[in-house]
This record gives structure tokens, sequence and C-alpha cells, in this order.
């Protein structure tokens, strides 16, 4: 393989400001170099996140599409004492779950990499912002946290924290105690402040 034909660090980064770029011109909100949404209006974005991995022959990118729900992940953030950041999802999925058959994303040094982008970019308008919408509120976003607290992860705070937010206090309550019974070591620096935060 020729050094011309070599995927490094250094094409990563073009192939992911191609990405960037292409989101932003699609009407995505850059809000750092590496990081675009999509605000809904209501505290909810639709989330991207564009996994990335390097090969000798290529660069590819694994996208998945979410929400990242900003009093959500305040909330538990401060409890647990960690800065908030808005490039952490809600809930994700990879995009191959939406659309199994679109091909991958796979940039080598012939690639027209402008193109490719806008495909991605197509993708998430069409297929990625959707799906996103369809779970932006909280009622339709909780059964998908519930769904997910088996693999921690941080969700069974995010259930916690969508539960008080929805003003369902006594189930919050309710969940916390339980949880904190079986995963203590795992939950309970989350769940003393955020006990602590119901009394008052």
């Amino acid at each position: 393989m020729t050094t011309e034909e070599c995927c490094d660090a250094t094409y990563k980064k073009i192939v992911r400001q191609h990405c960037y770029d292409a989101l932003t011109e699609a009407g995505f909100a850059r809000f750092r170099k590496e990081g675009v949404d999509w605000p809904f209006g209501n505290e909810f974005h639709c989330w991207v996140g564009l996994n990335t991995v390097v090969e000798p022959k290529y660069v590819e990118i694994n996208p998945f599409v979410g929400v990242h729900v900003v009093p959500i992940m305040k909330l538990y953030t401060s409890l647990e004492g960690r800065e908030y950041n808005r490039g952490v999802a809600t809930y994700a999925v990879h995009m191959g779950e939406l659309v199994p058959k679109e091909r991958a994303f796979r940039f080598t040094r012939q690639t027209d990499v402008a193109a490719e982008a806008a495909r991605l970019a197509r993708l998430y308008v069409g297929v990625g912002l959707p799906y996103a919408e369809s779970m932006a509120d909280y009622e339709r976003l909780l059964p998908l946290l519930q769904g997910r607290v088996p693999t921690f992860g941080g969700y069974p705070q995010r259930v916690a924290s969508c539960l008080y937010l929805m003003d369902r206090k006594d189930e919050a309550r309710a969940f916390v105690e339980d949880f904190v019974k079986q995963q203590p070591d795992y939950f309970e620096g989350f769940a003393v402040p955020f006990l602590k935060l119901l009394t008052h």
C-alpha cells in the first residue's frame, strides 16, 4: 500500500470535517468544531453521533441518531457532580437499525468525500430527524429509557430524572429506592442526592 492510499488520523479528521460541514449546510446547528444537533425548541435536540473507525485502507463512519434532552442531562450530571455535556446522547440508536439496507459510510483515498458526506447529511435529514422527533417529549421517551435500565450506562439516572421532570415524583422515589437496593455500588452516588432533592 502506498503512502497516498494509506488512511490515518489526518484523513479521519478531513472526513469528519466534511461530514460536519455537510450536516451544518443541511440545517443542523454547529455547537463545536466536531458537534452538531438540531434543536426542536422544547429543550429536546436531535442528537448526532459519528463514531469513527480508522483502518489502514479506509475510514468508516458509524452514524448514530437519537435525542439529547437538556433538563434530563443537566439534572442527573449535576447530582453526580459531573459537568453537563451537550454532546452526550440521552437516548440513541445506530442508523443501521432504522435503514438496514443503507450502504456503509466507508471512505478510502479514492472516495469522493464531499459526495459521501452529503449522502450522510441527507440520511440524517430524511430518517434521523423524523426518528428523533418521534421521541421528542417525556411521555414517548420514558419507555425507551426504561427499556435500557438493565444496561446501566446512565439509564437508571435518566429514568429517575425523566420521572422527576414529568412531576411523577412518587414513581421516581419508588424507582430510585428500589434500584439502589439492587445496585448500591453503582447507584448510590446518584440516589442519595436525588432522594434529598425529593424531600425539599
